[in-house]
């Protein structure tokens, strides 16, 4: 059962209309992408000083103009190592919340956290955050060897964690694949076919942040032609993937996605495990002030720790 707390928040993304914010089409899409792309250009607001005091050290890189936070709690030498990729549709860029989950992850699971702000569309395809993503990724392997390092991702962060992989898997297969996926609220398959929009059709009704129709929209703008592969893992060959272990909420339309990942795992012989946020929205563990995100944060610690490992 939902506290209190959640379901007003709940209550209150739902009077806001935040699922509408993003429901736009013709001139109004335009717009829309027009006004994230200026968003994604004003400097992430970094809380160095709570971070320092509360016991983090942090070091900023710079990866061909992408700006990348290496963060670890202060004197600690960890042997693994975590790639966050934020999430917002590939087009709304992080905010300082994105960092303090770094620094519980870091802290929780004894890692050092990378951070990239990778390049956001509309003004980049997909291939060019990967491009991007890959830079620091091999950065990470200089330090770590890839069996101690996890990446995990929320929301489009998540389908950005398998396209990497699959990326990697079809043009560097010389490059090695992380030791595990852990994933909130992922896209899988964008555009989603016609069975996955039947069941997103029928979640609507739930979801307070995600229209179905936004699939559709932001495809294009991501990838076309040779590319759009990268957007549909569920369409390709994911053997040879690290282990995932997915969160979806039952009150969120990429929840229409699950039981195509299950199958498509069971059939690439890539292990699984799947954690349900009965009654939870679309990335609920970002949240962080109510009682379903504090618990659900231990749940990903505990999978990138591969304390949940099958």
């Amino acid at each position: 059962m939902p506290s209190l707390r959640y379901r007003a928040l709940e209550k209150m993304f739902s009077l806001i209309g935040v699922n509408k914010m993003l429901d736009k089409e013709g001139e109004q899409w335009e717009k829309l992408l027009s006004e994230y792309s200026k968003k994604q250009k004003k400097p992430l607001k970094v809380p160095f000083k709570k971070l320092k005091k509360d016991g983090f050290e942090m070091i900023r890189k710079d990866f061909d103009g992408a700006t990348v936070y290496a963060l670890r709690v202060s004197g600690s030498k960890p042997e693994s190592a975590v790639l966050y990729l934020f999430g917002g549709g590939y087009i709304l860029p992080p905010d300082t919340g994105d960092l303090i989950l770094c620094g519980q992850i870091a802290r929780a699971c004894d890692a050092e956290v990378w951070f990239p702000i990778y390049p956001m569309a509309p003004d980049h395809k997909l291939v060019e955050t990967l491009e991007s993503t890959l830079k620091v990724y091999r950065h990470i392997l200089t330090r770590y060897k890839s069996e101690n390092v996890r990446l995990f991702g929320t929301s489009s962060g998540g389908g950005q964690a398998m396209s990497l992989c699959l990326y990697i898997k079809n043009r560097y297969p010389e490059v090695p694949l992380p030791r595990k996926l852990v994933l909130q609220s992922p896209g899988m398959q964008v555009p989603p076919d016609s069975k996955q929009k039947a069941e997103m059709e029928k979640l609507k009704k739930f979801d307070v942040m995600i229209p179905p129709a936004f699939f559709d929209r932001i495809a294009p703008v991501l990838a076309n032609g040779d590319d759009a592969y990268l957007l549909s893992p569920l369409l390709c060959d994911i053997s040879g993937f690290p282990a995932i272990e997915v969160f979806y909420g039952t009150h969120e339309v990429m929840y229409a996605y699950l039981d195509d990942l299950k199958a498509h795992c069971e059939r690439h012989s890539v292990p699984l495990k799947v954690h349900v946020g009965e009654g939870m929205m679309h990335c609920w563990g970002a949240m962080e002030f109510v009682p379903e995100a504090k618990a659900v944060r231990q749940e990903y610690f505990k999978a990138l720790s591969d304390g949940g490992d099958q």
